[in-house]
């Protein structure tokens, strides 16, 4: 019997099928996944491309990170709704344990949804994190070479 979730990532909603045996369909896509060690998996597509997912914090809003990119999203079961948008829309925080290596966006700058705000290194991966929605820098909250934690906020985007 699979398990479906609806999860939301800045406001698109994908239903996610957990099959079993290691598939997921993803918006229709079936995926094949396999556990990798310390939170990451590796994800094949159809057509062959893989890659590696790593995954930060838990419960219905966990990080994950693939390609150089960092992502949060929320879960819930199918049939319920995902927890209300937090200040995490406005609010930027840290992924996982990393170091800040680069500052894209400064305070006052306007930035389009997308747009990279804070870089950070964790596990020699590079982790953008990016403005989740269109709006203006209204603070910096850590500096280059600063050792941030999960949750850590890093910037505030206001409209």
């Amino acid at each position: 019997m699979s398990r479906r979730y609806e999860v939301r990532h800045h406001g698109v909603r994908h239903v996610v099928e957990v099959l079993g045996a290691g598939e997921v369909r993803v918006d229709g896509q079936v995926l094949r996944v396999e556990g990798l060690a310390d939170d990451r998996c590796l994800v094949t597509r159809e057509d062959g491309t893989r890659t590696v997912v790593a995954r930060a914090g838990g419960g219905t809003s966990p990080w994950l990170h693939a390609a150089g990119e960092a992502w949060q999203v929320e879960v819930a079961a199918e049939g319920t709704r995902p927890p209300a948008s937090s200040s995490a829309d406005a609010d930027m925080t840290a992924p996982m344990p990393a170091t800040v290596v680069a500052i894209a966006a400064a305070v006052g700058a306007r930035v389009a949804k997308g747009d990279p705000v804070v870089v950070l290194e964790a596990m020699k991966m590079e982790l953008v994190v990016r403005a989740p929605r269109d709006g203006a820098i209204a603070a910096i909250h850590c500096a280059v070479g600063e050792l941030v934690r999960p949750g850590t906020r890093l910037a505030e985007i206001t409209p």
